[in-house]
């Protein structure tokens, strides 16, 4: 029972914490059920294994919310899940703990290793799932609860550990177990994001917090003078997770040719995404956390309609922020203009401009746009950085990903569009995509609404083009107020556009408009699912854009 305390019946079995006593011959185990020896089985002891079980802790929910985001996309979702799920599984095991008091050490011990293994293995249980099954939610679920139970197990083991060799049963002793387990929390949430994530990439941080497990395990049976066969069953494991941390770079090679069509030709775990660069005759793509950025076969119809649309609006454009971009293919389209001095392209992971500097396939393809002396690339987040930079542009353009959670929200509010507007030189102007214009309308048309409320008095153009990798494309474009062009809520500018892209000259050599093209852009089809009632502007108080968006993707198998 948890508060029984029993004084040592058996002899001690030896090892480096021997308090007193003659040590036995050879190291012959012992039954699994013999009583303890209590040798070394102390507070300190008890408050250290405390502190990393409670890192592990903390960093295998954080895996399985980060793990799940990269797979499923929604943040939000994901992350709470894990949260909910394990923390009630957590509940389960404090619970389930009772049932193991009658041998708190070696079951402590049992926990360890089990979750360990469960943990390890985690990442790729899930991408196994998500690659090869249609229930990944299902796993997903299953796998954060059952790991919420073994780490639930663990403080009260630990407690009852204490009690049962006679050590401190007060409301004092639970409560500074409690306080190092909270403690070691923190130590997990800095760990994870700043170093383990970004150096060791998400499967190799869920290998190296197993091996934690498990030297805890093999720390408190040595303590403990234990020597049982999970002593080597420890050990063993180890071994394989040794092996399986060497590995894992290879493990991930494998389930990413599952995941995508083409071969993987780079994969990249950063702190804040997966990367992966697929490669297939002359079809290049990008993903960031599984979410396609471009086919280099039609790439030139997406960002040549933001680019152009954009530059030839405003009369010999000099100054230019490319807010994301981080692939250099905006930029590309932007050094074509002989009047622009000066390019600022922001973009929050040094991943990702990294590789479009550095990677031939990226590189061939923005014409090594990052290597020219006009271009300065800054890896910081957009919001941020427009909150906070003294330069004024001619032209801004947006390119983010689309606002599928909170966090990329805040990239489409009207505080971040009233800040675009305010670094904006005279007659400047500013475009942002805008989701799909044809399988997330709603979404679309409150870009619109939320550009049209940042910037008052302006004229805002909806703008569509054909992408065959994503389908029709929305675009939304930020004039200066002209008159007779201030567009109604859910209308396109008079004319069709004919008065439209005519400050500055389309530039030569591209692959894929022309200025009638161009033009055409402003002109929606008329099976086009327009708006069919006003948007509200999404703020950052109510990130409303995420939730339409969200709704419409619902509507889609994909």
């Amino acid at each position: 029972m948890v508060g029984d305390t029993r004084t040592e019946t058996a002899p001690p079995a030896g090892g480096a914490g021997s308090a007193g006593g003659e040590p036995p011959a050879g190291d012959e185990p012992l039954a699994e059920d013999a009583p303890p020896s209590g040798r070394g089985m102390d507070k300190p002891t008890v408050f250290a294994a405390a502190l990393l079980v409670a890192v592990g802790g903390i960093i295998y929910e954080l895996i399985l919310g980060t793990a799940a985001s990269y797979l499923f996309g929604d943040s939000v979702v994901a992350f709470s899940v894990a949260t909910g799920l394990t923390l009630f599984g957590m509940g389960i095991g404090s619970l389930l703990a009772t049932r193991l008091a009658t041998n708190p050490g070696l079951n402590f011990v049992r926990n360890e290793v089990a979750l360990a293994l469960l943990g390890g293995s985690s990442v790729l249980i899930l991408y196994a799932a998500f690659s090869l099954t249609e229930v990944y939610w299902l796993v997903f679920v299953l796998l954060s609860l059952a790991l919420g139970v073994g780490i639930g197990v663990e403080i009260p083991l630990l407690v009852a550990l204490l009690k049962e060799h006679g050590r401190d049963e007060s409301v004092g002793l639970l409560s500074k177990v409690l306080a190092v387990d909270y403690f070691g929390a923190l130590a997990a949430s800095l760990l994870f994001p700043f170093v383990m994530l970004p150096y060791l990439g998400l499967m190799r941080t869920a290998y190296a917090v197993a091996l934690l497990n498990v030297l805890v395990a093999v720390f408190m049976l040595r303590r403990m003078g234990r020597r049982t066969r999970w002593t080597w069953l420890a050990r063993l494991t180890v071994v394989l997770l040794v092996a399986c941390f060497a590995a894992s770079s290879a493990i991930e090679g494998a389930i990413n040719t599952r995941l995508y069509q083409d071969p993987v030709v780079h994969y990249e775990s950063t702190a804040y995404q997966k990367l992966v660069l697929t490669s297939f005759g002359d079809d290049v793509r990008l993903y960031l956390s599984d979410q396609l950025q471009f086919s280099s076969v039609d790439e030139a119809r997406y960002h040549e309609t933001l680019a152009h649309a954009t530059l030839t609006s405003v009369a010999a454009p000099a100054s230019v922020a490319i807010l994301g971009g981080g692939d250099g293919l905006l930029a590309r389209e932007v050094l074509r203009y002989p009047s622009v001095r000066e390019v600022t392209v922001v973009d929050l992971d040094p991943a990702v401009t990294e590789l479009a500097r550095t990677d031939r396939l990226v590189s061939d393809l923005n014409e090594h746009s990052f290597d020219d002396p006009r271009v300065r690339v800054v890896n910081g987040d957009a919001f941020r950085f427009m909150d906070t930079t003294d330069q004024a542009f001619d032209a801004v353009l947006i390119d983010l990903v689309d606002p599928s959670n909170e966090r990329i929200a805040k990239l489409y509010s009207t505080e971040f569009y009233a800040m675009v507007a305010n670094h904006l030189r005279p007659g400047g102007v500013y475009a942002t995509q805008a989701t799909s214009s044809y399988f997330t309308p709603h979404a679309f048309w409150q870009v619109a609404a939320t550009v049209r409320a940042g910037s008052p008095g302006r004229t805002v153009v909806p703008l569509s083009v054909n992408v065959p990798s994503f389908g029709e494309w929305g675009f939304v474009l930020s004039l200066p107020a002209v008159a007779g062009q201030a567009a109604a809520p859910g209308t396109l500018v008079p004319d069709g556009g004919a008065r439209l892209f005519a400050a500055t000259p389309l530039p030569e050599g591209l692959r894929f408009h022309t200025l009638d093209s161009l033009r055409a852009t402003a002109t929606l089809a008329g099976d086009h699912p327009g708006p069919e009632v006003e948007m509200a502007a999404s703020t950052l108080l109510s990130p409303v854009v995420y939730r339409t968006y969200q709704q419409d993707m619902s509507r889609w198998r994909y």
